[in-house]
């Protein structure tokens, strides 16, 4: 025994365990009193409860250099849609991986660089951005137009999963040299499905690589995960859904089972397990300008599959144009409309300001011009959220 122990902690730690063997050997009838002790009495022992752990954590930092996280709650970057905001506990987590799903034309892209381009209105010039485009369908004119000016930003291109991660260890590093670490970055990736390792790219047979992939990916993300976490970055990642084809009796159960069904997210286990929140986003209607809204777009419902600042599993529509991005003031005004907040028909009436008549198409400018209008407006937003939302599912 004496070989084991080896400092005083130690036998403190014996004599604990001795206490508690002289415990577990007293009469029930003195075990049974010390049931029912008096309120001053459990507040004494959970002060020394308090002490012990405050001990225990102060041994793990000297001894093996494990402290626990400083921040009890991750800072978030917005979207810049209040409604996507509300469901995901403020925006997308600091210091983590997100995951953003859903079919081809669902705005996947579109909702990363919308929460880039907020991004860069929220932290102004202190922001790092990039955009990592496998895909190569990003122009810069297309991510100005969507919001992201402050500065611009060329995507950049040719990416294998290597050069991915190479560049998230760069801008660690770059950041950690420069002392700009605390102040947020954000890395978009699109997309994970389609960008190959080194070795895919060189394959002559694909299965010389089949699975090689997840494998490359189950190694990387939780060293970059944990990377990220300590260097303030924000890495959004776009993924595709694929059906998930499984045959005979022993074919493996599905996970997951909040995405649509019988669809599957390429990539491997760890980016179930590693993203941080998790949005499907699928098609639900296309729009056009004799609609009602004025311009041609699509509504599409969000969800958070998973999400580790705001639990419950909420679906909302947001309202797009294919030039402009997801709109903010029609996202809110269709979810009024979904609540009851605005009074529809031939004319339009906000409940809190039924004197005000108005048609849809005619609702954003009267929002833009007219501050009556708008304060009320906000005022319904703000209502709504809070009660359909936030005060319902918290």
């Amino acid at each position: 025994m004496s070989e084991i122990v080896g400092s005083e902690f130690d036998a403190e730690i014996l004599n604990a365990v001795k206490l508690k063997k002289i415990e577990d050997e007293e009469p029930k009838s003195k075990r049974k009193k010390k049931m029912f002790a008096k309120p001053q009495e459990i507040a004494q022992d959970t002060g020394q409860v308090d002490e012990l752990y405050s001990d225990f954590k102060a041994f793990l930092e000297k001894r093996s250099d494990i402290t626990p996280e400083v921040k009890e709650v991750k800072d978030t970057i917005s979207t810049g849609i209040d409604l996507a905001d509300a469901i995901l506990g403020g925006g997308f987590a600091i210091g983590a991986l997100n995951v953003i799903v859903g079919q081809p034309g669902s705005g996947k892209t579109m909702l990363a660089i919308q929460t880039l381009a907020a991004a860069q209105r929220q932290f102004q010039d202190k922001l790092i951005g990039s955009f990592l485009d496998s895909e190569e369908s990003t122009t810069q004119i297309r991510m100005s137009n969507l919001g992201v000016n402050s500065p611009k930003i060329k995507p950049y291109t040719d990416l294998t999963v290597e050069k991915v991660f190479q560049f998230l260890e760069g801008m660690c590093v770059f950041k950690q040299e420069r002392g700009v670490v605390d102040i947020p970055s954000v890395v978009i990736w699109d997309s994970i499905a389609n960008t190959l390792s080194v070795k895919e790219r060189e394959a002559l047979e694909p299965k010389e690589v089949i699975g090689y992939k997840g494998r490359l990916l189950s190694l990387l993300i939780p060293q970059y995960v944990a990377k990220c976490s300590r260097n303030n970055i924000c890495l959004l990642a776009v993924n595709q859904l694929r059906d998930n084809i499984q045959m005979g009796q022993f074919a493996p159960a599905p996970d997951l089972k909040f995405l649509s069904s019988n669809k599957e997210m390429p990539g491997g286990n760890a980016l179930k397990f590693n993203a941080f929140q998790l949005v499907e986003m699928k098609i639900k209607s296309a729009l056009t300008g004799e609609k009602g809204y004025g311009f041609d777009g699509i509504k599409v419902k969000m969800k958070c599959v998973k999400n580790k600042l705001f639990s419950p599993n909420i679906e909302i529509d947001l309202v797009g144009s294919f030039t402009e991005g997801f709109s903010n003031f029609w996202t809110n005004y269709n979810f009024l409309v979904d609540n009851k907040r605005i009074e529809t028909g031939a004319w339009n009436k906000l409940i809190n300001l039924t004197e005000k008549k108005f048609r849809t198409s005619d609702a954003e400018n009267l929002y833009n011009t007219e501050e009556a209008f708008k304060t009320a407006y906000d005022e319904l937003v703000k209502e709504c959220i809070n009660s359909e939302i936030i005060e319902k599912y918290k």
